[in-house]
């Protein structure tokens, strides 16, 4: 049995596989590791790249399926996964030297906790790797029932990022948490939630999980024509927290902070929504209309004036004349 088994979804990235895979077969240390591609229906070069780099790399497994989506394909990643522990990686990322041979070593220093969180670097097109300073992490345990409180610390060191994770498996697999498949943007933020609804112990460590690629042109974080995409993803992870809340999964308290997360999440893509394009504005509508439950939320909004406004709009004259109100503005 691998102690770690490392998750890689894979879609058309036949120009950044090689090197994603690279990252982890050169981890110092023993060969205590499965690295699992989930090549999710590629339509360019990924699905052979990936079985050409199985045959020749020791603990490299592939599975090939119709494409699902990232959320399905790191769910068929962990229904096959067989480590002790569970680490996501992107296949335009890379894993930072060193790390499993640092995580050998904390896990072992830490036996009662299920779930490390690490940092990344944000790996630049020029090739130069830098920090983010928008985060801000405290090494060391953190405990405590007030789940508010958890999400805080978590997203002021990660912010809905699961490729800085070591999660215990046979715990995660305990909460019966998965990614929702048809939350097909920003998977990671919902698997969050959840998450932190079964856990009142975290560790955060010092140390540099990923190299994240920033900038790739076609992906859903850099391409505006997703921002519909975008849209049916929150409305979805809204369906399904709302679903829990329903169903006592939720207390009531905890998802009153679930709603301002999703929420912090929903307003920089609607204020992203008011492009002078009018017929990507008018693609959004529908999205955002569903979303009208959110307007009322948000921690980010109502600490700056001019998100402050675009709410009050929203809430008022609607998305259709606020986006166009504020694109005439840009």
């Amino acid at each position: 049995m691998p102690q770690f088994s490392i998750i890689v979804p894979v879609y058309n990235v036949q120009n950044y596989l090689a090197a994603c895979v690279k990252s982890v077969a050169e981890q110092p240390g023993p060969r205590d590791w499965e690295c699992i591609l989930v090549d999710d229906g590629s339509t360019d070069t990924s699905g052979q790249i990936c079985d050409v780099l199985a045959a020749e790399i020791p603990g490299l497994r592939v599975i090939h399926q119709q494409n699902g989506g990232l959320a399905n394909a790191r769910n068929t990643g962990l229904a096959a996964a067989q480590g002790d522990w569970v680490l996501f990686l992107d296949s335009d990322d890379a894993m930072a030297p060193g790390l499993l041979e640092v995580l050998r070593r904390e896990l072992a220093a830490h036996p009662d906790f299920d779930w490390f969180i690490g940092k990344h670097l944000e790996w630049q097109p020029d090739g130069t790797l830098t920090e983010h300073t928008g985060l801000r992490l405290l090494p060391g345990p953190f405990d405590s029932g007030d789940y508010a409180a958890r999400l805080k610390s978590l997203y002021q060191a990660g912010h809905w990022s699961v490729w800085k994770y070591c999660i215990r498996r046979a715990w995660l697999a305990d909460t019966g948490v998965r990614f929702w498949d048809d939350v097909c943007w920003a998977e990671d933020w919902p698997f969050d939630l959840m998450l932190l609804n079964h856990c009142t112990r975290l560790y955060f460590l010092d140390v540099v999980f990923t190299h994240y690629r920033v900038g790739r042109q076609g992906s859903l974080l850099t391409d505006a024509k997703n921002l519909p995409k975008r849209f049916e993803a929150i409305a979805a992870a809204q369906r399904h927290l709302a679903a829990q809340a329903a169903l006592g999964k939720i207390s009531p308290e905890v998802y009153a902070v679930m709603l301002d997360a999703a929420a912090d999440v929903f307003w920089p893509q609607a204020r992203t929504a008011a492009v002078k394009d009018a017929a990507l504005r008018k693609a959004c509508l529908p999205g955002l209309r569903r979303l009208h439950p959110l307007y009322p939320h948000g921690t980010e909004v109502a600490a700056r004036k001019d998100w402050k406004l675009f709410q009050t709009m929203m809430k008022t004259v609607g998305p259709r004349l606020t986006l166009w109100i504020a694109s005439r503005k840009r």
